[in-house]
């Protein structure tokens, strides 16, 4: 694995027409023989060593293939960059095997790029989903952490330029190339595969050089992902002092199976020496199938006794034997069961990204003059379907919870046996919730630069170039619409003369439609799980064919007798048996597909940009000083046209039924920023194998569509009404708690970071090197994702309208300025002087340290009050990479652990930002408590192992495995007194094995 590698970059971005660099020399002793994995560092350091900026680096080896499974694996290794192991940074509820993101020195503005060139995915952000992009077609990943003036803006944190291969990189003939390889993880016991090839000729012909390259790859990856998870720990009055008791756990397992599959092609075309075009078309292709088990048993009043239980020096819950439900008006265990959901879901994507580029270099022999351009199309498109399924089942009155080892252990009643988790009529269809997303993006780009050398002065040369870009998205989105089924006292009474839809069971469930789901291994047997594991779910061959106008067919007329209050088995349907065609009611409810124009959101963002740059170099005695010095000036519009909704709702408020109207308008907004960027690199080399640079630049970022969005909804949060009477009298309308509000803001304005970096690089011998780097970094108008108060105007159903405040969840700039310094340190030697076969050792280390401050950010801690001491949004403190390398003919081994340390992933995530009614005594009214708890990604490793064979000189075996030491990833709720945080959810996925082949002629 190799970290260290930079050409300088090229106007509007890498040229891929431009020579590439020689490949590294081996000044080492002759039986030294420097190829495959050992080559490739070196030709990493070499690009490093020649950079123009500070940037690291991961390069291909003599296979043409990058190792790991994903860019993300990829470049977890490098020094400064971290990877995000969710399914996004903001939702600590998903837990990604393969990570889906990346941040720089702490920080998640990071720019994608094309051989230099913006590339993105349709997903209502700026970036490409790394995840999509097989790492077969690249040549090498290339992670800029200081910029020029002649690159694309963009990347607070940085820049991650992927470049592919291109015909004349070859020599002249026939190079072919190709890999294979299978894999097998051992919780979702799946063999999957992956396989990629590649043919590239360059010949000389009458008309000049012509070279033509194809490269294709396709793979497979199946991961199990477990996890349990505590609800927040609600402040509660027990005898007369306050404890910090969990309001329920849940638990469940995600299977997730991509496939993924990318084609490239490049052609070039060199007349004459001055003059070459370059063609590319690159495609990369993403399809997931994820399918999710979960059940919670959840509730805002529950309560222990604190003689039987255990406490920490907060008062927070540890274990106790009996966690009980309660009555807020006595204070004494109510009897009541425990509320105990469960779902079933499926989601399928798919995405695509299709990038076709022109690009020429004209640099005429003997003129100081030379001229580059390029035009670009970007084609994204990504679509989601995804369907859950709810169900409700009779759970007991209390539980145990035992929080004291690495895990949690759970009990139930012994009075409460095991064969109820089998009864069909103890679970009820309660709810469906589709979700589905279709978007497309597009971008036309071009670019001209030119540039004109001086000769040998200490001027070299004078660069100025412009950019111009269009990007558009149109993304369909018509959000998580939960809709209950027929529960008895819901529906569309109009329909039928005032009934409501039948409460149906399990026990009613068509053939097919329920399953046993046993979570088989959970956490590998250290903990256990009511009903030892097994309990019933809607089947994933209801759940998957991701049609909830299914579900919502009503039962035949008359199936659960007369609607009538005084009609039990309108209210539990079991003693009917089975249904003979799926449908569980409720007519009420959101139906496929998308509703125009509510569901659409479009965007354009228009970029002009032009820059002017000049490189100088001169001697000092012994020493070289060179660099450039540049300024960018950008010009961004951004448009947004989306629908504003409030949505129809009753519930109780100050002691009365109120009914919120259903509104809806149309809103269009724009904004037009213009920025100056400057960039200064400076490089000074004492000595052929040391430089010593320092950098200062401002960056940007362009915030993202979704927080862009005209589209926003305005609601409201409820509590199920604590005075319901028994079933099967009708339930109570929901107290209200406050009104809630979720917008885009389409005059964001564009974060900018000022950056200040110097690094000292030591080259001492080919395969060794050293690097110490400090960088700060002042960042204005961070967006951040929050829990603010907004003023709004409510509209209910009798036509009036109230000015009022709402709790509004949305992006908006950061009031005041981050900041960020930290220091880098890395190196790798080989131990070449040793004897024999130990000539081969060597070690990779690197180790960064970041500190940061966010005070623009927010959170409310448990008690309500409103925080702004959380750090920085996926900054960990230390983060340290360890690669113990072998490399000596004919074998390739590696022993890698990487780790970071705890880092904030959101401060409003979903599940700890709800509203709770706190009682200061029994028979109280309750006091309405909003909270936003900071959640942070516990401190994480994993150690992965590898081993290549050469065979011959043509073909290669190798073995790889991953997450060797089964690390549990945790993550922590804050918010709490004395800074206490508390585990909200343990995660455990796959040990993995692969093994495959490589060719190369």
């Amino acid at each position: 694995m190799g970290a260290s590698l930079a050409l300088p970059a090229l106007a509007q971005g890498a040229d891929p027409a431009a020579p590439q660099a020689a490949p590294a020399s081996d000044d080492q002793n002759d039986a030294i023989v420097v190829t495959g994995r050992r080559a490739a560092l070196q030709s990493a350091d070499n690009r490093k060593r020649n950079a123009e900026t500070i940037i690291d680096s991961v390069v291909a080896d003599e296979a043409g293939k990058l190792p790991d499974n994903s860019i993300t694996e990829v470049l977890q290794r490098v020094a400064g960059v971290t990877i995000v192991r969710f399914s996004a940074l903001n939702d600590p509820d998903h837990f990604s095997v393969e990570g889906s993101g990346i941040q720089v020195r702490g920080l998640s503005g990071v720019a994608s790029r094309l051989n230099g060139r913006e590339i993105f995915s349709a997903n209502a952000g700026r970036s490409l989903l790394w995840g999509d992009v097989t790492p077969e077609l690249m040549q090498a990943v290339d992670v800029y952490k200081s910029s020029s003036a002649d690159q694309i803006e963009g990347g607070t944190g940085g820049s991650v330029d992927l470049r592919t291969k291109l015909p004349f990189d070859y020599g002249y003939g026939i190079h072919v190339a190709g890999s294979a390889d299978i894999g097998f993880g051992d919780l979702a016991r799946e063999v999957d595969y992956s396989a990629s090839g590649l043919i590239a000729g360059k010949w000389s012909t009458g008309i000049g050089d012509i070279g033509v390259l194809v490269d294709g790859a396709y793979s497979q990856f199946t991961s199990n992902s477990q996890f349990f998870r505590m609800e927040p720990y609600f402040k509660t009055r027990i005898n007369a002092a306050d404890y910090f008791i969990p309001g329920g756990y849940d638990y469940g397992e995600q299977l997730f199976q991509r496939k993924r599959d990318g084609l490239y092609a490049a052609a070039q075309w060199a007349p004459n020496d001055d003059l070459t075009f370059t063609g590319i078309f690159f495609q990369s292709r993403y399809r997931n199938v994820g399918d999710e088990w979960a059940s919670f048993v959840t509730s805002q009043t529950l309560s222990v006794d604190p003689a039987t239980s255990e406490f920490d020096s907060n008062n927070a819950l540890i274990s106790s034997g009996a966690i009980f439900q309660r009555d807020p008006g006595t204070f004494l265990p109510s009897g009541n069961p425990i509320t105990s959901g469960g779902t079933t879901g499926v989601s399928k994507s798919k995405s695509k990204t299709q990038d076709i580029s022109a690009a020429f270099a004209w640099a005429p022999s003997g003129s100081p003059l030379s001229l580059r351009g390029s035009y670009q199309h970007i084609n994204s498109t990504s679509q989601v379907d995804s369907l859950s399924l709810f169900r409700d089942f009779a759970f007991p009155t209390s539980f145990g919870l035992d929080l004291t080892g690495d895990l949690p252990q759970l009990t139930t009643p012994a009075s409460f046996a095991q064969s109820n988790f089998f009864d069909p009529a103890r679970y009820q269809w309660a709810a469906a919730m589709p979700h589905n997303e279709l978007n497309r993006g597009e971008m036309d780009a071009v670019n001209l630069d030119a540039e004109f050398k001086f000769g040998d002065g200490f001027f070299k040369s004078l660069s100025a170039g412009g950019r111009w870009s269009r990007r558009t998205e149109r993304d369909l989105n018509n959000s998580y619409a939960w809709n209950a089924l027929g529960r008895g006292w819901n529906g569309d009474p109009a329909s039928c003369g005032g009934c409501y839809a039948p409460q149906l069971t399990f026990a009613n469930a068509a053939a097919g439609d329920v399953e046993v789901h046993t979570y088989k291994n959970f956490f590998r047997g250290a903990t256990t799980l009511p009903g030892n594991g097994n309990s019933l779910y809607p089947s994933l061959a209801l759940t998957g064919q991701l049609d909830v106008d299914l579900v919502h067919r009503p039962a035949p007329v008359g199936f659960c007798g007369p609607f009538d209050w005084g009609n039990p088995t309108y209210f539990d349907c079991s003693s009917r048996g089975p249904l003979q065609a799926t449908g569980y009611g409720n007519p009420a409810y959101r139906q496929s597909g998308f509703l125009l124009p509510q569901d659409q959101t479009d965007f354009v963002t228009d970029t002009l940009a032009g820059y002017l740059m000049t490189r100088f170099g001169t001697q000092v005695g012994g020493s070289e000083l060179s660099g450039n010095v540049g300024v960018r000036v950008v010009n961004i519009q951004n448009q947004s046209d989306g629908y504003f909704q409030q949505f129809a709702n009753t519930f109780i408020r100050n002691g009365q039924v109120t009914v919120l109207a259903a509104r809806s308008a149309v809103r269009s907004e724009s904004a037009e920023f213009t920025r100056v960027l400057p960039a200064v690199n400076l490089t000074f080399a004492p000595a052929d194998d040391v430089k010593i640079r320092a950098a200062y630049n401002i960056t940007l970022d362009n915030a993202s569509f979704q927080a862009l969005r005209a589209a926003g909804e305005l609601g409201v949060s409820t509590i199920t009404n604590p005075n319901n009477p028994p079933a099967p009298a009708p339930s109570l309308p929901p107290i209200f708690t406050n009104f809630t509000t979720t917008a885009g803001n389409p005059r964001l304005i564009p974060a900018t970071s000022n950056n200040f970096d110097m690094s000292f690089e030591w080259y001492p011998r080919a395969g060794t090197t050293l690097h110490v780097a400090g960088f700060y970094k002042h960042i204005k108008n961070l967006p951040i994702y929050a829990v603010t108060d907004q003023p709004v105007t409510v509209t209910f159903a009798d036509g009036t309208s109230e000015d009022t405040i709402a709790t509004s969840t949305a992006v908006r700039n950061a009031p005041e300025a981050a900041t960020v310094k930290g220091l880098e340190v890395g190196g790798r030697i080989f131990l070449d002087n040793l004897p024999g076969a130990f000539r081969g050792l060597g070690l990779e280390a690197n180790y960064t340290w970041i500190d940061s401050k966010n005070p623009g950010d927010l959170y409310r801690d448990i008690n309500g009050a409103v925080k702004n001491d959380a750090p920085l949004q996926g900054l960990s403190r230390h983060n340290f990479n360890v690669t113990l390398l072998y490399e000596h003919k004919p074998i390739s081994a590696r022993i890698a652990y990487s780790w970071r340390s705890r880092y904030l992933q959101s401060t409003n995530s979903n599940g700890t930002n709800p509203t709770y009614l706190f009682y200061n005594g029994a028979g109280a009214a309750g006091s309405s408590t909003q909270i936003a708890l900071p959640v942070y990604g516990s401190a994480y490793g994993t150690l992965d192992a590898g081993v290549t064979f050469d065979v011959t000189k043509n073909f290669s075996f190798m073995i790889q495995g991953t997450n060797l030491t089964n690390a549990t990833q945790k993550t922590l709720m804050g918010g709490y007194p004395n800074d206490a945080l508390y585990v909200r959810s343990w995660f455990q996925s796959d040990r993995r094995v692969r093994m495959g082949i490589n060719l190369a002629f």
